[in-house]
């Protein structure tokens, strides 16, 4: 159950902070510890194919991973309360409850909050691990049901990710840009006119760079794009095309930088399907080329801003972050509208493409959240600028207008400023559309948790938050107390199932591939719940295969994707037994915009992670013609 709040009001008295120092940058990522076979999170579990799994409940269990889903991490410092920490997740939202647990985990290992600097958002991809909401009733429906031991190892590993890249911090220069690319998503709200020839859209892409030891190592971002170019039928733990812009982005570099993209407006965004110049090739999942062509397209813009910076050595860093209530009270609702006291969804979700026409009783026709089971009744934005760089979080999925109302809003209090705009973070609320857009039915006007009135109440809610973080003292301190994480009692350990015959090949390479060919083994691995296998790429002396930045070429990227097949299957065998993990590695050969491995003699590295550490197991020696 997601709790209510109490409103305080207080006095405290406000110490100064001390000077800024020295800007710092650290990085830091990590794999999310979700096993392959939990279930995704965002497209609801109705009609996908059946998949089973002890890792899974409502949904159908994953059984593909294709580029892991990470954990990513940018912290910025010139000290205590002159910080920010850019945390990106891939996950199909950021629900308060994780935030605030993040949080106190981190004050009780750092001795300080971080609850103004901590941005944590999502990529939305629907190929993320969901059940990490303990929310029950229709958030089952969104993200399956709650799992405590992987939830708990969630928090842990953020956590974890957090410290690893505040002990990396070296002295550091940041720049930013705002550049565009409007070919790499389209306008997919039919409502207001989405459908048309060109639709309507913002191809803002704002860039924030860091460098360190004299070179670009890390780099920000913020685009509109759904996560959703893999559906839920193709049963696939991935990153999605967020993570394939990422890969495209660093790529374009000739030594290793760390690319975050954080969603900005994605409600009505998308993906697109760019024409950039690719190969065929036969035997690749659907949806594979597309990313890869998405994230050429946004690398390109990105590569175009990043030339030419001004670097700022001695940023301003200045964040606040902002608990606001949200019920049909503080709304404003009359005693008609929007008559359900805790919230509601699925309102009449009919697609209706005439943007002239609107439904008056939409409102009436609504799936309602009940006492138990509550809509959440607070939210918190965060604000903060970096140099010349604004930032402005928003809670949940926002259209494209509704944004761009926050954005103008800002502009008529503060002038012109380049503004990063992060959806999808600190917290979850649905859509949030405006209120004329909402009448107009379809999808997105269907998720507003609070109604047609929603989207209006956060612009005000976020332009205040941007405000308050420039005088925070000339405002109350009215706001909701700290929400409380969920509760997970004492968890005991989860049971890890015996395997059978690791490190042997169940089907090794062939001796020799074309171009056109996926190479394709297939090796005894470990439970899940102990991670994947990871595979490199070598040569056939041992030497790794290099990206262009220099990071191996792995199994955690978009190179490769592995299939699992447990024996007997989960639905032969209940849970906890003894089996065999059959991992299959799949490479082809040509990728779709990278073209063809060049000639020669390669070998799979695969490492499989056992309960006492890796075991490394090496494939046949192959040859690429």
């Amino acid at each position: 159950m997601i709790p209510f709040f109490t409103l305080l009001s207080c006095a405290t008295e406000t110490i100064p902070a001390p000077e800024p120092g020295e800007l710092v940058a650290g990085l830091a990522e990590a794999r999310i510890p979700a096993p392959l076979g939990i279930g995704t999170a965002g497209n609801g579990p109705f009609d996908a194919p059946s998949s089973n799994s002890p890792f899974a409940d409502i949904y159908p269990a994953t059984t593909r991973l294709h580029g892991h889903p990470e954990i990513s991490v940018v912290a910025l410092s010139r000290g205590a309360g002159f910080e920010v920490v850019f945390v990106r997740v891939d996950a199909v939202g950021m629900f308060q409850q994780l935030r605030r647990a993040v949080v106190l985990e981190l004050e009780e290992r750092l001795g300080r909050s971080m609850d103004d600097a901590l941005v944590l958002g999502a990529t939305h991809t629907h190929s993320g691990p969901g059940r990490v909401i303990d929310g029950g009733g229709i958030f089952d429906l969104i993200a399956d049901s709650f799992f405590p031991e992987y939830y708990q190892r969630l928090v842990d590993t953020i956590a974890d990710t957090v410290e690893a890249a505040l002990a990396d911090a070296a002295p550091a220069r940041v720049a930013h840009a705002m550049a565009a690319s409007d070919d790499a998503h389209s306008d997919r709200r039919c409502e207001d006119g989405g459908e048309d020839e060109d639709g309507y859209q913002n191809p803002t892409l704002p860039v924030l760079a860091v460098e360190r030891d004299g070179r670009i190592e890390a780099l920000v971002m913020s685009y509109a794009i759904h996560g959703t170019v893999l559906g839920i039928d193709e049963l696939t733990l991935s990153q999605d095309v967020s993570g394939a812009i990422e890969e495209a982005v660093e790529d374009r570099f000739d030594h290793p930088v760390q690319a975050l993209l954080f969603q900005s407006w994605g409600a009505d965004m998308a993906p697109g399907n760019p024409d950039v110049a690719s190969t065929e090739v036969d035997g690749l999942p659907e949806g594979y080329a597309k990313m890869a062509r998405i994230g050429s397209t946004v690398a390109d813009a990105v590569e175009s801003v990043t030339v030419d910076l001004d670097w700022d050595e001695a940023p301003e860093i200045r964040m606040h972050t902002h608990r606001h209530p949200i019920d049909r009270t503080w709304i404003g609702y009359d005693d008609e509208t929007f008559p359900y006291e805790y919230g509601a969804v699925y309102c009449a979700a009919d697609e209706d493409c005439d943007p002239a026409t609107s439904d008056p009783d939409l409102d009436q026709q609504c799936v309602p959240f009940n006492e138990d089971y509550p809509a959440p009744n607070q939210t918190l934005m965060t604000a903060g600028v970096i140099g010349g760089l604004h930032l402005q979080t928003f809670p949940g999925e926002p259209g494209t207008r509704l944004a761009e109302r926050v954005l103008d809003d800002i502009a008529a209090q503060h002038g012109d400023l380049d503004v990063m705009f992060l959806g999808y973070a600190q917290d979850y609320l649905g859509y949030s559309i405006l209120e004329d857009d909402w009448w107009q039915g379809g999808y997105e006007a269907s998720g507003a948790l609070w109604g047609p009135q929603q989207g209006e109440y956060l612009v005000g809610r976020a332009v205040d938050t941007f405000r308050r973080m420039f005088d925070r003292d000339t405002f109350d301190t009215l706001e909701p107390d700290h929400i409380t994480p969920f509760s997970l009692g004492e968890l005991d350990d989860w049971p890890v199932e015996g395997a059978l015959e690791v490190g042997t090949f169940q089907i090794d390479a062939n001796t020799g591939y074309g171009p056109d060919e996926i190479v394709s083994v297939t090796v005894n691995g470990t439970d899940p719940w102990l991670g994947a296998p990871v595979a490199t790429l070598q040569s056939a002396d041992g030497t790794p295969i290099s990206r262009p930045g220099g990071q191996p070429v792995t199994s955690e990227g978009y190179a490769f994707w592995l299939d699992l097949v447990p024996d007997p299957a989960y639905d032969d065998a209940a849970h906890p037994t003894t089996r065999t993990f059959a991992w299959t590695v799949s490479m082809p050969v040509t990728r779709p915009v990278d073209g063809a491995l060049p000639a020669g003699d390669y070998r799979l590295s695969i490492a499989i992670p056992t309960q006492d550490g890796p075991v490394t197991v090496t494939s046949a020696d192959f040859s690429v013609n």
